[in-house]
């Protein structure tokens, strides 16, 4: 007797990662991960933010440097799996540019208080004069529609990381901290294909970390913080910001969780650790006491 095979198509259009597990779990199916990477990244999906699987994809990458040091009779082996890894960064990445190309930046997601934090300091004579240089780590074009609203020149925004419809200024994925002690061991290994998803080998496909080198050295200036996780994956950038000597404070304007809670110490503790230990003394000269910050928006119940 031919034996009977039932198939499931799972539909595509599921709007959560916790949809497509109940889907899973309702079929009595089991989610194998083909490898390490995506092993860790399924397991922590609740929490787990871009930053995040920049972090866990570079952890990994050292899991190989690791063993291929211990265990150089194998390297073909490692090599191997490295390319595997690579393999499924591309893929994820590949899918999150489908992701972003879905968002629409419309007036609907106008806010005031946003709109007046980014003005604050620009008297309206001066008004698109450049004195300002925004620094947009998002790929969105959400800080575009701002800045486009007020101020006439676009030279005072860099997308760090590049634009989805843009030859000359190609998206940046990847992991960016060369103070990391594993680093310089990873780079001699000579093998390109550990240095691949690197984002400072990307900042050299346009001139915006010259751009924002030439702005910092030109004269003094304050940082403010709207958004970003000030993760280890961007320390390869932040730390060339935080502890330039034309650096005079830095501003934290942080999220608030709930009417008694918010994310101002996890951020002072995120950007410590772009500071190198003889720099430690300037940090806590230029981060902004909590008393004289506020938060981006306020809480909602």
């Amino acid at each position: 007797m031919d034996r009977l095979e039932t198939r499931y198509d799972l539909p595509t259009d599921f709007n959560s990662v916790e949809n497509v597990f109940q889907k899973i779990k309702g079929l009595n199916y089991k989610l194998e991960a083909k490898h390490d990477f995506l092993r860790g990244i399924i397991k922590n999906y609740r929490d787990y933010k871009w930053v995040d699987i920049e972090y866990e994809y570079y952890m990994t990458l050292v899991g190989l440097y690791k063993e291929l040091e211990l265990n150089p009779h194998i390297r073909n082996s490692i090599l191997k799996q490295l390319l595997q890894l690579n393999s499924c960064f591309d893929s994820i990445k590949k899918k999150l540019v489908e992701y972003l190309r879905t968002i629409e930046i419309t007036s609907n997601l106008e806010n005031r208080r946003i709109e007046s934090i980014l003005l604050e300091g620009t008297e309206p004579e001066r008004k698109g004069k450049g004195e300002k240089l925004f620094v947009n780590f998002n790929y969105t074009k959400t800080l575009e529609f701002y800045t486009n609203r007020n101020f006439r020149t676009k030279n005072n925004l860099i997308n760090i990381h590049g634009e989805l419809v843009n030859l000359s200024n190609p998206i940046i994925f990847g992991y960016g901290d060369e103070m990391d002690p594993n680093y310089e061991k990873i780079e001699n290994l000579n093998n390109n294909e550990f240095l691949k998803n690197i984002k400072s080998f990307g900042y050299f496909q346009s001139s915006n970390y010259q751009d924002i080198i030439r702005f910092i050295d030109s004269e003094n200036f304050t940082v403010k913080i709207l958004g970003h996780s000030c993760g280890l994956s961007d320390r390869i950038l932040l730390n060339t910001i935080f502890e330039h000597p034309n650096c005079k404070a830095i501003k934290i304007y942080y999220y608030q969780k709930s009417e008694t809670e918010n994310d101002y110490f996890e951020k002072t503790q995120e950007i410590s650790r772009h500071f190198k230990a003889s720099g430690k003394g300037n940090m806590r000269t230029k981060i902004v006491p909590f008393e004289k910050c506020q938060p981006l928006l306020p809480y909602k119940l």
